[in-house]
Parts: C-alpha cells; sequence; structure tokens
C-alpha cells in the first residue's frame, strides 16, 4: 500500500500550527531577552544577583562618572560583574563588587578591572574604588 500525501485541509491546519507556534516562540524570546536587565545599568550581573537593581544602577552610575571613559568608549565595551559580596557592617549593607571591562572585538588590550565598595545605610555612597588598565577616581 502506498502513503499519500496529506489533503489540503490537514496541511491548512499544519500550517496554521507551525505558524502560531512560531509567533508563540518569537514573542517569549523577545520576552526572555528583557527579564534581567536592570533599568539604568549596563553592568551584566549574574542571575539573580545579592545586589539590589538600586545597587546596579548606582555602580553604573559610578563607572559613567568616575572612570575615565568616553561615551563612546561605554557603548563599545561589555561589562561583567564577576564578583559580587554583600556583608553587614555599623547599621549598613556593604556591597563589594568586582567589574571586568573588555573590548569583544579588540583582545588585543588587556581587560580593565573596576573594584568598587557601595554602603547602603538609607542612602547608597561609594566606599572604595580601585581600577587598573582605566583611570577611575
Amino acid at each position: 500500500m502506498a502513503a499519500t500525501a496529506p489533503g489540503p485541509s490537514a496541511r491548512r491546519r499544519l500550517d496554521g500550527a507551525v505558524r502560531r507556534i512560531a509567533g508563540l516562540s518569537a514573542i517569549l524570546c523577545a520576552l526572555a531577552g528583557f527579564g534581567h536587565a536592570p533599568v539604568g545599568s549596563r553592568i551584566l550581573f549574574a542571575r539573580d544577583p545579592p545586589v539590589p537593581r538600586s545597587v546596579q544602577a548606582f555602580a553604573w552610575r559610578v563607572i559613567e562618572t568616575r572612570c575615565n571613559y568616553q561615551a563612546y568608549e561605554r557603548q563599545q565595551r561589555s561589562f561583567w560583574a564577576y564578583h559580587t559580596r554583600v556583608s553587614s557592617a555599623d547599621g549598613g549593607v556593604v556591597y563589594s563588587i568586582s567589574v571586568v571591562s573588555d573590548l569583544t572585538w579588540k583582545k588585543t588590550d588587556p581587560p580593565a578591572i573596576i573594584e568598587m565598595v557601595v554602603v547602603d545605610d538609607g542612602g547608597l555612597r561609594l566606599e572604595a574604588l580601585r581600577s587598573s588598565f582605566v583611570v577611575c577616581a
């Protein structure tokens, strides 16, 4: 017995199902892209970091205002928080954040390392800032 091709109505149902699945997957991919990027920060943190979004945004403002990057340089570089630590001290919360910054397309330049300590004692303040291969003050 030879196999027969599906009829026109079966083909239409299959085409409709494929279109719905493709549309749903496109929407889910778009929504997944917005899941963990904090507003106001270009520093990429690990999923569910111990650092709140307000501190992440503050850390980005520190890099914008205190590190010697031109605006176009900040746009070209990637910033990754590779080490975060949270501790308590004197009625406040202390966040130690280490960030690596590099040009993904230019591997001949060494990556910049930026280390900062942010204290939240009712207001956010920068306690310490160190860097290598970029001037931060």
